[in-house]
């Protein structure tokens, strides 16, 4: 019987399979793995759109930046608490400040805030606040404030307006700069009235410490090392006799013109006419005062005479950088017609001009930018200080300077 032979090769088992479970496993692990790395990476990347913050939750709170502008309507609510409390004030001449301080936070709230007196008002005569309702609604619970507390506040609030005035468009610069001066010295005023000691009142915010940290800020390194507290920042003309050799380099646009373009009106932004009108007015003022000395006692005479120093070095020093720029007519003239009752008041009619070389300088001031406006703010601010000193009244900063008249030559100073 036939048998079928051997195969004499080595039987040798099949190889095993991999399991195709395990790759299909493997394979849309890998798939998955790309797919989340992918999708991961671009929501890293757009984490910020608008897109993915609201789909991951994450949008941010858009919060707006208070402005200075919004202190002005809670002071004026302050001040009218004040006022129905005549416990916070200690007598009339208080009484008085606060009143003043009252009106004037309305004309610079209903200036720089339109229409917040009328929506508050519409607030407190609504539904909730009509009737019967009204008549027997109790009492702010919120105390009022001494004059202390009140005066560092309206205080702070002008520093603060100042502060944004120093980067505002120039039209701004000059409302936002002229109240916050406005709001300094009425806190000045109503802590004066109250019968604070003079310390007190000198440790009030000023514009003058706002407008040196912001020059400290622009300062450079080398500068500011070398510079002692007791020379930084640049100071103004009133209190400074070397404020002249610390002056910035101002933008002069054109010479200013004998005759200003009236039909321009008060948008008047020509920065060499600005500059001009107060190189004009300090060498009116100057020559005043050298005329004041002449007429008037000894005690006096030095005052006038180092007074009218100041002035026209300041003068001098503007004018020198007028004429380097655009070498333009000399200013000053030989004489000046004298103000109006120098005779009889010789040292009376030199101060009044000091109130408006203030608000020629705050106008100058706003057509600058960076350390010039900076330096032209903080001489505008002592000069406002100084005319209040020297004739009792605060600088109507929310008036437009009128510029000086102009000079009739061969004025008799006898």
């Amino acid at each position: 019987m036939d048998q079928h032979p051997m195969d004499p090769r080595h039987p040798v088992s099949p190889a095993p399979r991999r399991p195709r479970t395990r790759l299909r496993v493997l394979a849309a692990a890998a798939v998955v793995a790309v797919a989340a790395g992918t999708f991961g990476t671009g929501v890293y990347l757009n984490r910020d759109s608008p897109t993915w913050q609201r789909i991951l939750g994450t949008e941010p709170v858009i919060e707006v930046p208070p402005k200075a502008t919004d202190e002005l309507p809670v002071l004026l609510e302050s001040v009218g608490n004040m006022l129905e409390h005549p416990a916070t004030s200690t007598g009339a001449k208080t009484t008085a400040a606060l009143q003043a301080a009252r009106s004037m936070l309305a004309e610079h709230v209903e200036l720089l805030t339109p229409g917040a007196l009328a929506a508050a008002a519409a607030s407190a005569n609504g539904p909730a606040g009509t009737g019967a309702e009204a008549a027997t609604a109790p009492p702010s619970a919120v105390p009022p404030l001494t004059p202390a507390e009140f005066s560092g506040r309206l205080a702070g609030a002008g520093n603060g307006l100042l502060h944004e005035a120093l980067t505002a468009p120039e039209q701004e610069a000059r409302r936002l700069s002229g109240a916050g001066f406005e709001l300094v010295l009425q806190a000045r005023t109503v802590l004066s009235a109250a019968g604070a000691p003079q310390a007190a009142i000198d440790a009030l915010p000023t514009p003058a410490t706002e407008l040196a940290a912001q020059a400290a800020e622009t300062t450079s390194a080398a500068a500011s090392a070398s510079a002692s507290p007791s020379t930084a920042p640049a100071a103004a003309p009133t209190v400074d006799k070397a404020a002249a050799a610390k002056m910035p380099e101002f933008t002069f646009s054109a010479c200013p013109a004998t005759a200003p373009d009236a039909s321009k009106g008060t948008g008047q932004t020509d920065s060499g006419q600005l500059l001009g009108e107060v190189i004009d007015a300090a060498y009116r003022m100057g020559y005043a005062y050298d005329v004041a000395g002449a007429r008037t006692s000894a005690g006096l005479r030095t005052a006038a005479w180092n007074r009218s120093k100041v002035l026209v070095e300041f003068a001098e020093a503007l004018e020198k950088q007028l004429d380097a720029a655009h070498d333009c007519e000399p200013l000053r003239q030989p004489a000046y017609q004298l103000p109006a009752d120098a005779i009889s008041n010789p040292m009376d009619a030199a101060r009044s001009g000091e109130a408006q070389l203030a608000l020629l300088l705050r106008d100058a001031a706003a057509s600058q930018a960076g350390e010039p406006r900076t330096y032209l703010f903080n001489a505008a601010w002592a000069q406002g200080l100084q005319a209040r000193q020297v004739t009792g009244q605060v600088p109507d900063f929310t008036a437009v300077a009128e510029a000086p008249k102009p000079a009739d030559v061969g004025a008799s100073a006898g």
